[in-house]
């Protein structure tokens, strides 16, 4: 009986972690229960209903949809629009993304120097990424107008006569008025990424670069880029997903037109869903530009993992 005892509290013991494992984990999904319940109700449900509805040619006034499977897939690849809208999208993105870039990094680099006022600078260079979409939009739209204003009278100052230029109303100079507009608007946000981690970048380093006879451009290239490169990842991957799906400032600038020629998904999407209540198309659309985001995201995920490892 001894013997027998003697093997059961072993047993026992072993048992005990896995129980308290079990137990654990059990907790574990019972506290992130509701989270995954209203991802679910907010998130997977319209998720599933839209992607359904794309295969639908579903309208407002029709509340039977017919089934037409890849019908819309279909009719949107073979649609000149479509491939503008796209075109548009990749140049909108493209080019936004990497002057935000540019400049954001250009202004943390001026930002991180002592000098007198430098907290006022900063303040300051943050105001346009603060500044409400909408009211960004109407202020530069007021800007951009062909007789009063500013953007004419400043050009105007250097001695061309009457430059009465319809930024936003003409097709060959609208979307490039629009993307100038995101590139104020947007690249202070990547200056208080860049500059946050240049407080982080090794003195010890760049002091060794300057022993070394490193001018600044080998500093920069050498030394600082490549301390900061996981937040310039992570910044640029961020910039590029809130580009490639922002709406309201082009929106309020242009409405996508004149025509099309700054058209991109979600000002597209907005005008087949709400005017033209084309509920199928519009979600076609929709799971297209889903797509190419989950691309951008898939990336994000990976330089999250990877600053993490580097931990």
């Amino acid at each position: 009986m001894a013997d027998t005892a003697s093997q059961v509290k072993p047993a026992a013991a072993a048992r005990a972690p896995r129980r308290r494992a079990w137990r654990d984990a059990y907790l574990g999904y019972f506290l992130i229960a509701p989270t995954l319940i209203l991802i679910g109700v907010l998130i997977v449900l319209p998720l599933v209903e839209a992607i359904g509805l794309s295969f639908t040619d579903k309208l407002f006034i029709n509340p039977t949809p017919r089934f037409v499977g890849l019908q819309n897939y279909l009719n949107a690849i073979q649609s000149d629009v479509f491939w503008r809208v796209v075109l548009n999208s990749l140049l909108w993105a493209g080019i936004v993304v990497v002057f935000q870039f540019l400049l954001g990094l250009g202004s943390a680099l001026l930002l991180n120097r002592n000098f007198h006022g430098q907290a006022l600078a900063r303040a300051l260079v943050i105001l346009p990424w603060v500044t409400p979409g909408v009211v960004a939009g109407l202020l530069w739209k007021l800007l951009y107008d062909p007789y009063i204003g500013g953007v004419n009278a400043f050009i105007h100052l250097f001695g061309i006569p009457d430059p009465w230029i319809p930024w936003l109303g003409n097709p060959s100079t609208a979307l490039g008025a629009v993307i100038f507009t995101a590139i104020w608007k947007g690249s202070p946000f990547s200056m208080v990424m860049y500059l946050a981690a240049l407080q982080g970048v090794s003195q010890d380093s760049i002091e060794a670069a300057l022993i070394d006879g490193a001018n600044g451009w080998n500093r920069l290239w050498h030394v600082i880029l490549p301390e900061i490169m996981p937040t310039v990842r992570i910044t640029v991957l961020l910039t590029s997903v809130w580009t490639f799906n922002y709406f309201d400032l082009i929106y309020v600038l242009t409405h996508g037109g004149p025509g099309e020629s700054t058209e991109i998904f979600p000002t597209y999407i907005y005008r087949l869903f709400f005017e033209q209540t084309k509920l199928g198309a519009a979600t076609t659309m929709g799971v297209v530009s889903l797509v190419i985001l989950l691309v951008f995201a898939l990336f994000y995920i990976r330089e999250l993992n990877r600053a993490r490892v580097l931990e």
